[in-house]
């Protein structure tokens, strides 16, 4: 298994972050610009978001982790193949800092057949920037 830890700092508060974060079905909203489509079966931990994005293709997500207190939520692949993986677990933590907050992304993957290792990795750290982009971008927007 491959491993991508990432910190980035965000211009916006815990609590705005975590509030977008912990709505595991809206992901298209903030992550995906609106594109794409979304269904969500079951509720609360354990539910799977099924998307399908441009570009990315029909994958599903598995909510495993979802702690308000710790703001830490961590997911799993079900199906697909983003960024090249054919496993994946992820766990983001929010935590305050003196900026406004700082997100911990941590990913543990398998590359999909073909796939190099060390690629993935590059394409999941780029998703990580651009998801924390995103978030911001979202929060900000109000």
């Amino acid at each position: 298994m491959g491993t991508v830890d990432l910190t980035s700092e965000l211009s916006i508060s815990a609590a705005d972050a975590w509030a977008v974060l912990e709505d595991f079905p809206g992901f298209l909203k903030w992550a995906g610009g609106g594109q794409g489509s979304i269904e969500v079966e079951g509720a609360g931990v354990g539910m799977i978001r099924h998307l399908d994005m441009p570009g990315v293709g029909k994958m599903a997500e598995r909510l495993d982790q979802l702690d308000p207190d710790t703001r830490t939520i961590g997911y799993s692949l079900v199906y697909g193949n983003p960024a090249g993986m054919s496993e994946y677990r992820a766990v983001v933590t929010l935590r305050d800092s003196g900026f406004g907050c700082s997100v911990d992304w941590h990913g543990e993957f398998a590359p999909a057949d073909g796939q190099d290792t060390d690629t993935v990795a590059g394409n999941l750290e780029a998703a990580y920037h651009t998801m924390s982009d995103a978030l911001v971008a979202y929060v900000k927007q109000g």
